[in-house]
């Protein structure tokens, strides 16, 4: 949910029509979403879990994340994520604490922090 929205934060469709903090398009949630409610954090987060292990997690997440988005930049930037977490929980605070700024008709807007 880091990649795909920064923890929920930015909360608008994609440009391709993903939705909700964990960025499902519409036919994907209704295979995998599980009758749940797209926008709900929960229920993305059980949707996404129950996706990547259809798509061959945890006997290879490689194949699996790129199942889910078809980047290698994207698989990459989850698994060195994931490790820099697994290696130290510090660092999901420090992520969860990045500002997060959007682009807007108006300019940049920052959406966190002080």
């Amino acid at each position: 949910m880091f990649v795909e929205t920064k923890f929920g934060r930015v909360r608008s469709p994609s440009h391709t029509g993903a939705k909700g903090p964990m960025q499902f398009m519409p036919g994907t949630w209704a295979a995998y979403g599980m009758g749940g409610d797209i926008q709900d954090t929960r229920d993305a987060l059980l949707a996404a879990a129950n996706y990547l292990h259809a798509s061959g997690a945890p006997r290879d997440y490689r194949r699996a994340l790129y199942a889910y988005n078809h980047s290698q930049a994207y698989v990459d930037a989850v698994l060195l994520h994931a490790r820099q977490i697994k290696q130290d929980i510090r660092n999901y605070y420090a992520y969860y604490s990045w500002q997060v700024f959007v682009v807007t008709t108006r300019g940049d807007r920052r959406l966190t922090g002080p």
